[in-house]
């Protein structure tokens, strides 16, 4: 007996652990081409992007109730998204454009790790609005 057959009895010489169709070898090379490709788009458009000013919608003009710009958000090259915008109802809503909801989850992981938000204008008690005097 060879030594290797003593060591993998219930393999033949080249069989794999875990064999695969070739539809679902097919299907996982899809999603690894796909994932690949979905990051490395953002990794190229997040290179080219930067921060902006925009609203939280928890600071106010008083004289109109218009937002006013108290935050600076990173944003990839062509993507604008927002997950948490106070709106004048107080409902907080998600706001942003086609690229920014397709790659929201990375957006949110590179502003958690990598580009934080800027908070520009505190509020005096974060759980409500605060009126600017203007």
């Amino acid at each position: 007996m060879i030594e290797s057959e003593k060591r993998t009895p219930f393999l033949k010489k080249g069989e794999a652990i875990l064999k695969l169709s070739k539809p679902v070898k097919a299907t996982l090379l899809g999603i690894v081409i796909s994932t690949a490709v979905y990051v490395g788009t953002y990794i190229a458009l997040s290179f080219f992007g930067g921060y902006y000013f925009n609203q939280s919608g928890k600071v106010r003009y008083r004289s109109m109730g218009l937002s006013v710009s108290d935050i600076s958000t990173w944003n990839p090259k062509g993507c604008w998204y927002q997950a948490e915008f106070k709106n004048t109802k107080g409902i907080s809503v998600s706001r942003g454009n086609d690229l920014g909801y397709l790659f929201s989850p990375l957006i949110i992981l590179d502003r958690k790790y990598f580009h934080p938000t800027v908070i520009l204008i505190k509020p005096k008690n974060p759980d409500e609005t605060y009126w600017f005097p203007l």
